[in-house]
């Protein structure tokens, strides 16, 4: 491969903090509230303009896993407050008690007011693109942005980026999870009764209809609950791209309908899939225009801004989370939250805090999806809610190792546990 040299330059150092977050998706923006509220002097880097991640930008809105199918509820402390704020400014749209949806708008403000409330230097429009190493510990971060190239420095960092794209730099083992990737939308003009009314009166055209829209490439749209269901504005969930082909084969179980080969680490793939899921869509929307009663006014209002990415790399932690472990309900000393299980009979589990710890890097901690985690219970901890609780955990934790002058993995679990129930965790 064809290479060339970089001159050597010095970095300027923007900032020195307590803790630095980099991702401000569900776990970033919960860590740095969390650690911000404890007395940390904290730096929350986000490579887009807004808050939320795949929650705001990807319009996925469905709080799944705060609750088990029994409807017990498992998730507290910051995402409660979190959907309660929302609440309050008719920003959460509620199919009964247990299934609440999130206006992606009023959860960006939201955020920020978490967030500055707590006293959070936020810098948006920033990438982080190297990692400060000295002997073993992250000690900051360089980022790029319209200023150019600048260094961060903290004694504590949390990668809340989803891809572990921070913990990677910093030379953190990990394994690539393959999930489809996703573009979500929101459309205007749909009649969901009338929708539902045809699934439920005509199954065999329903069906025809939907080997149609499998032989275009297309996509299934089923149009799920905004604040704004009321006058036909809602937000369809794409299951989307495996590889370069069409869509999920029918009858396969969940996670065989989840995977995917394109990889979320390749600008290649992302591009392919940014490309492709666009037309269609738009082929999916035509389709159903013109043959499904409901739709018949559907408008396109936007496309997600940030793709579905449901799965990459798995951060290597001094614990990693089995599906044998969820089934047998096993229970840990050094539990940090818990999340509900929708897709199996299991109930709940349990987060350790051994899988927010990376094995290879010491000076940091991984929140969200990037922790370390089988291809079995990820289906769960990469969902907004569950990502939030680790990111409160990690935050947590962050301010605790910063305060004490130690690293992450020395953080005392008793008194961690302690601050997390104080703060409406649920740990049991």
């Amino acid at each position: 491969m064809h290479t060339i040299q970089e001159p050597a330059r010095e970095i300027p150092v923007v900032r020195q903090a307590d803790v630095l977050v980099v991702g401000g998706g569900p776990a970033g923006f919960v860590a740095a509230t969390a650690a911000a509220r404890l007395g940390a002097d904290v730096v929350l880097v986000e490579r887009y303009g807004c808050l939320g991640g795949l929650a705001t930008g990807g319009l996925v809105l469905y709080m799944d896993a705060i609750f088990d199918k029994q409807g017990h509820q498992w998730i507290g402390g910051l995402p409660w407050e979190t959907l309660d704020r929302l609440r309050a400014i008719g920003g959460l749209a509620e199919d009964g008690p247990t299934r609440p949806h999130a206006d992606s708008e009023l959860l960006q403000v939201v955020a920020n007011e978490l967030c500055t409330e707590a006293g959070v230097t936020l810098r948006l429009h920033s990438w982080a693109t190297s990692a400060i190493v000295a002997d073993g510990r992250l000690q900051g971060v360089i980022v790029e942005s319209k200023s150019g190239r600048q260094a961060i420095l903290a004694p504590v960092c949390i990668d809340a980026t989803g891809d572990g794209d921070l913990a990677a730099l910093a030379g953190a083992g990990y394994e690539m999870g393959y999930m489809r990737i996703g573009l979500n939308l929101k459309v205007g003009g749909v009649d969901r009764d009338r929708f539902r009314a045809f699934q439920r009166e005509q199954p065999e055209r329903m069906r025809q209809l939907d080997g149609e829209l499998r032989d275009l490439g297309g996509c299934p749209l089923h149009p799920n609950t905004t604040p704004h269901s009321d006058i036909g504005v809602f937000w369809i969930n794409v299951l989307g791209l495996s590889g370069r082909d069409a869509s999920a084969r029918p009858g396969a179980s969940l996670h065989e309908s989840f995977e995917g080969q394109l990889s979320t680490i390749d600008v290649e793939d992302l591009t392919y899939a940014e490309v492709e899921l666009r037309r269609r869509l738009v082929r999916s929307l035509d389709l159903y225009r013109h043959n499904v009663p409901g739709f018949e006014n559907v408008r396109l209002l936007a496309f997600a801004p940030q793709l579905g990415v449901r799965d990459s790399r798995h951060i290597i932690g001094q614990h990693t989370l089995t599906k044998t472990e969820v089934v047998a309900d096993t229970a840990f000393a050094d539990t940090v939250g818990m999340a509900g299980v929708s897709f199996a009979d299991v109930g709940h589990y349990r987060i350790p805090y051994g899988c927010l710890v990376p094995r290879d890097v010491r000076g940091l901690l991984v929140a969200g999806r990037c922790i370390s985690v089988d291809h079995w219970i990820i289906q769960s901890v990469r969902l907004i809610p569950p990502a939030m609780m680790t990111g409160q955990a990690a935050g947590t934790a962050a301010a605790l190792a910063a305060r004490d002058g130690v690293s992450p993995a020395e953080v005392d679990i008793a008194t961690l546990q302690r601050q997390l129930a104080q703060d409406g965790v649920i740990l049991q």
